[in-house]
This record gives C-alpha cells, sequence and structure tokens, in this order.
C-alpha cells in the first residue's frame, strides 16, 4: 500500500486531472483511462481513492468550488476599505474581468450546476456553492450600500456572462461587449443609465462574422431533420455527456447507421442539434407569454417566464436547457464558432419581447438592455439548478422579480 504522503500526492493529480478534464471537455471526457493517463496513474486508481467516478467527481467539483472561493475571499478583502458607492462601478468592472483568469473552475462549477438540473447526485453541493455565491454578493451589496435585489442581479450576471463571451473570450471585441454590459448593469443598478450610453454593435459584428463562416444546411428535411430534432431533446433532457449516436437513433426511432449516415462526426450531431434549436428560437419568442395589451408589473410577467422555464415537476425546459448546454460547448470546441456567433447575435431577441411587457418606471430600455436581461435570466436560471425541482419555480419568479426591479422598475 502507499504511503500517506504518496496518496495524498496521487489523489490530488488525479483531482486535479479530472478538474481539467471537465474544463477543457466537460464531463463526458472524465473517464477512469483519460484521468489517469493525464494524471500519470493506474486506471484503478479512481476506484482506489474516490470509490468509482462519482466519487472523482465531487472531489473536482468541490476543487473548483474551492478555488473560486479563495478568490471571493480575495476580493471580500478589498471591501474592508469600505469604499463609497461611486467606486462600484470600478469595483464590479474590475471583478468580473479577473473572474476572465479563473475560468476553468467557473466551467467545472457550471457544469455542476448542469448535472445538477438532471441529478440530485451533487445537487447538495451545488447548493451550497449558490450560498457562498449569495453570500459574497450580498456582502458586496451591503458594503456599498446599494438597493435590495442589486446582490442578486450581480450575482447571475457575473455567472453567465463569461459564458456567454467565452472564457477567456475569442475575439478581442468580446472584452469590449464584456465591459459594455458590466458598465449598463452598474449603472442600470444605480439608476444612472444616462451615464452609460453603450454600444450594441458588438452584436452586429457577431452576426457579420457568423455570416463569413462556411455554411451549413439551414433547415434539413426528412430523416436529416428527425435526427437534428432527436439530438436535441437528448441533449435537453440528458445532457452533453449522454448525447452520442446511439442515443439519438433510439430517440428518433431511426437505425444507427442512417443517423451515422447524415452526421457521421460527433461534433456534426451538436451542430445539427444547435441549428435546430437556433431554428425554433422565433416559436419560443412567440410562445414564452399571451399577448397583452399594455405593460404589467415586473412580479406578473416574470411568474409567467418562471412558469415557461420549470415545468409543474421544476424539470427545465428542455430545448432551453439545452441551449445552455451548447453553450457551455461552443465556448470549448473550436468547430462550434459558428454556433457561438449564431448564439451571441441572437441573445436579448426573446429578452426585448420580454422587456416590452414589464413596466418601467426609469429610460426605456434599448437594445443592450435586452442583452443583460438575457444574461440574467440565464444566470438564474443555472442557479435554480441547485434546489429541488418543486422548489425552482417560485424561487425563480422572486428571484427574477428582484434583480428585474432593481435594474428596470
Amino acid at each position: 500500500m502507499p504511503s500517506r504522503a504518496m496518496s495524498h500526492s496521487a489523489r490530488d493529480q488525479l483531482v486535479s486531472a479530472a478538474l481539467s478534464l471537465i474544463a477543457e471537455r466537460g464531463l463526458r471526457a472524465v473517464t477512469a483511462r483519460a484521468v489517469a493517463d493525464l494524471a500519470g496513474q493506474s486506471p484503478s486508481a479512481t476506484n482506489y481513492y474516490f470509490e468509482g467516478r462519482d466519487g472523482l467527481l465531487t472531489a473536482a467539483f468541490s476543487l473548483a468550488a474551492t478555488d473560486v472561493a479563495a478568490w471571493r475571499a480575495s476580493w471580500s478583502g478589498t471591501l474592508a476599505a469600505r469604499p463609497p458607492a461611486s467606486a462600484f462601478r470600478g469595483w464590479f468592472l474590475a471583478h468580473v474581468l479577473s473572474g476572465l483568469e479563473r475560468a476553468p473552475a467557473q466551467m467545472v462549477l457550471r457544469e455542476l450546476r448542469h448535472h445538477s438540473a438532471r441529478s440530485d447526485l451533487h445537487r447538495p453541493l451545488a447548493r451550497q456553492v449558490q450560498s457562498a455565491t449569495d453570500r459574497f454578493w450580498g456582502g458586496v451589496e451591503q458594503a456599498f450600500g446599494l438597493e435590495p435585489g442589486v446582490a442578486e442581479a450581480c450575482a447571475d450576471f457575473s455567472e453567465a456572462i463569461l459564458g456567454i463571451h467565452g472564457g477567456p473570450p475569442d475575439h478581442p471585441d468580446q472584452t469590449a461587449w464584456l465591459i459594455e454590459s458590466a458598465q449598463r448593469v452598474c449603472a442600470r443598478l444605480q439608476g444612472a443609465r444616462a451615464e452609460a450610453e453603450g454600444w450594441d454593435g458588438w452584436r452586429q459584428r457577431a452576426r457579420a462574422r457568423s455570416a463569413r463562416l462556411p455554411s451549413r444546411e439551414s433547415s434539413p428535411g426528412g430523416s436529416a431533420a428527425r435526427i437534428a430534432a432527436a439530438a436535441a431533446d437528448v441533449l435537453g433532457r440528458e445532457g452533453m455527456e449522454a448525447l452520442t449516436h446511439r442515443a439519438v437513433a433510439g430517440a428518433s426511432g431511426l437505425s444507427l447507421a442512417s443517423v451515422s449516415g447524415h452526421f457521421p462526426t460527433r461534433v456534426s450531431l451538436v451542430q445539427a442539434a444547435f441549428d435546430h434549436l437556433i431554428g425554433s428560437v422565433q416559436a419560443v419568442r412567440e410562445g414564452v407569454l399571451p399577448a397583452i395589451e399594455k405593460p404589467r408589473p415586473p412580479a406578473e410577467v416574470l411568474a409567467e417566464v418562471a412558469l415557461v422555464l420549470f415545468d409543474e415537476q421544476g424539470a427545465a425546459a428542455p430545448g432551453l436547457l439545452a441551449l445552455d448546454e451548447l453553450l457551455t460547448a461552443a465556448v470549448r470546441e473550436p468547430e462550434l464558432r459558428r454556433d457561438a456567433e449564431d448564439l451571441r447575435a441572437s441573445r436579448g431577441e426573446n429578452s426585448a419581447v420580454l422587456l416590452a411587457r414589464i413596466e418601467h418606471r426609469t429610460e426605456a430600455p434599448d437594445g443592450l438592455d435586452a442583452h443583460l436581461l438575457s444574461i440574467v435570466t440565464t444566470g438564474a436560471m443555472r442557479a435554480a439548478y441547485a434546489l429541488e425541482p418543486e422548489a425552482r419555480r417560485p424561487w425563480l419568479a422572486e428571484r427574477l422579480t428582484r434583480s428585474v426591479t432593481a435594474l428596470f422598475a
């Protein structure tokens, strides 16, 4: 049996290897052999030290949470100087940009949230991570003397923004877009929208880049369309880890040979799911809320949004969950670059419709504001994954009401 020191070293190497694999390739990359090869250990070491893959994942998630907690503790230390409210914008922007340096750990915690949306195995840890996040932002809200609801908006915005604009961003102007968004959030939260005009032109640049990339068949028919829809369904209900040709064949009712013939690689299968989901965005937009004659209070509108995002059992809407999974995958995989650009360019279009239905007491919202609402909603939905399913709907409605009221009402 190895000595205690050797065991500790080997265990740490395995956990670090698992964390790296999750950050770079997702949960499906974490196999006993892949982890052992990267750590320079025997494939049997996973069972020896962790009693299987689930124990190893728990250790990797915990290590990522510890890393992020230490980072936040350093930022909490800066609040001891008792900065005035006027310093909040600079502090917040510096904090968001600093988060780019913690991209691997943030990616691992994003996988933890996705996993918790469907499985209760690691949900208690996800709740601990979310509780720590909310405590941190509650302290920030108190330190700067900000209004109620700021903590929730900041927590959800900062969690989601790094995934939307990459980690680190894959184009220089993604950093500029991130900064524009962060500045507008701060201005909105402090009731000074006129001081952050911003520019939503980065969206047009993303759309133009997407148009220049090699095109794919936009509307496949017949069996290909059936396979694409099945791939999106598998992705939404079971996650990226479960998206295989065999699983899609079973979901579509077609043969494995047919699925492989239309989409020979896993990347092409993921792209087909992407295209199917992006093509359905218009239908989602039209079905999110019923037509109304005049804007209503945020609580009324956002309660209806929560009904769309989670069903009666608390399961996340498969299509929206799949889009979130694909957004995370697009950060990692160069082959999904076009899809990432499409998602960036279209982000906020549904939210623009939503904002038009909410009563405002501040300046009229624009495209950048819709982008912010989309980001905050994504972050809040991910946070809700940590809860038990039956608690998700009411919690999300209340969370979004507080954030949107702080930002726009």
